[in-house]
């Protein structure tokens, strides 16, 4: 899998591409990590490229999930393919990051819907 990264005003674009590869989870860490100490308010995942998300790498999702969490930064993914999505949906609420249907919809949630940042935002 392919990570590109493209760093927005408010924040930070991780775009998953094909092919899987074993080093999957590796490359979605160290992109995870460097998206996570930009400063940006969100961490938006892309996956619209992807045919389907390896269990490495929603493991690697999940884990940074509740790190950025704890950090009140949240992670959103979009354009998850329908296997992926029930696998998320399994969880419990807690656990799962908010799954949306494009970018734009990740810029309204992390705007206007996302707890904390809404909050700034009106202030």
């Amino acid at each position: 899998m392919e990570v590109y990264r493209e760093i927005l005003p408010d924040s930070y674009l991780l775009m998953l591409t094909s092919p899987a590869e074993p080093a999957d989870a590796i490359h979605l860490t160290q992109a995870l990590r460097w998206a996570s100490q930009s400063g940006k308010r969100s961490i938006w995942v892309d996956c619209s490229q992807l045919p389907a998300l390896p269990p490495s790498s929603l493991r690697v999702l999940l884990r940074y999930y509740q790190r950025l969490r704890r950090r009140q930064i949240p992670l959103v993914l979009c354009h998850l393919n329908e296997a992926a999505r029930h696998c998320l949906d399994a969880l419990p609420s807690a656990q799962r990051p908010p799954m949306v249907a494009s970018l734009l919809e990740a810029e309204h949630y992390c705007r206007f819907t996302h707890p904390l940042l809404a909050r700034a935002v009106a202030a």
